[in-house]
């Protein structure tokens, strides 16, 4: 298996390095679970990628200035989806993928030799990834009956933060602030990984425009909510 260090060095490049290797090569390096990503059809109108090509996008998304653990996350933040696929109206959901990526990325972070701290923050992105895909803009046309989606507020956001981080009593409160911030990168990089237009039955529901106004409506809720007041909250 690949080093962590190795590993690391390829996620600066990652189409290049990995986008033309082999299934073998790469089940030989990273083992059979990755491998499999290659060619993997997603059949999602939200995809226009195979798996492991959107995988690749989404840690080039990331862009210079990104951390190896986020990198390392977005690598490994859809690798269980084969194992949670499921047909629903001749497409395929993925319900459960986040943390069955993160069980499985855990497993191979110990293989590559990663001490538990820094896979206990990696997994976190990878957990988290898709916490805000059903949040909505106020000024989007939705059903407010919904349950399941949630309107971008900082009182939401707030509680959303709350509520997650009890999970989370290992990590230093002062590195909170910074690991949402970085997670919602984790996030607009993956959704600029996808379809630029969501279609279903001849009309379109979404597109990657709406998605990254989300998401950067949330990173700016995030912005204005101060360390100290995350701080307190978390306590």
């Amino acid at each position: 298996m690949i080093s962590g260090t190795e590993f690391e060095n390829s996620l600066k490049s990652p189409v290049q390095f990995w986008g033309n290797m082999s299934k073998a090569n790469v089940n030989r390096l990273l083992g059979p679970e990755v491998a499999q990503m290659i060619k993997y059809n997603q059949n999602n109108p939200h995809h226009c990628y195979d798996l492991f090509l959107h995988t690749l996008h989404t840690v080039e998304n990331l862009g210079d200035g990104a951390s190896d653990a986020l990198l390392i996350a977005a690598f490994f933040h859809d690798i269980g989806k084969p194992f949670v696929a499921t047909p629903k109206y001749n497409r395929t959901v993925f319900y459960g993928h986040a943390n069955k990526s993160a069980e499985i990325a855990h497993q191979l972070l110990l293989q590559m030799g990663y001490a538990l701290y820094e896979i206990k923050r990696i997994c976190f992105f990878i957990k988290h990834h898709d916490d805000f895909i059903s949040w909505v803009l106020p000024s989007e046309s939705y059903d407010r009956n919904n349950p399941y989606l949630i309107e971008i507020s900082l009182s939401n956001l707030k509680s959303h933060i709350v509520e997650t981080m009890k999970e989370y009593t290992c990590f230093n409160k002062n590195e909170i602030h910074q690991m949402w911030g970085e997670l919602l990168l984790l996030c607009r990089a993956d959704a600029l990984a996808q379809a630029d237009t969501v279609y279903r039955d001849g009309i379109i529901i979404d597109s990657k425009t709406n998605k990254i106004n989300r998401i950067d409506a949330i990173i700016k809720a995030l912005m204005s909510l101060p360390l100290s007041h995350i701080l307190h909250m978390c306590i």
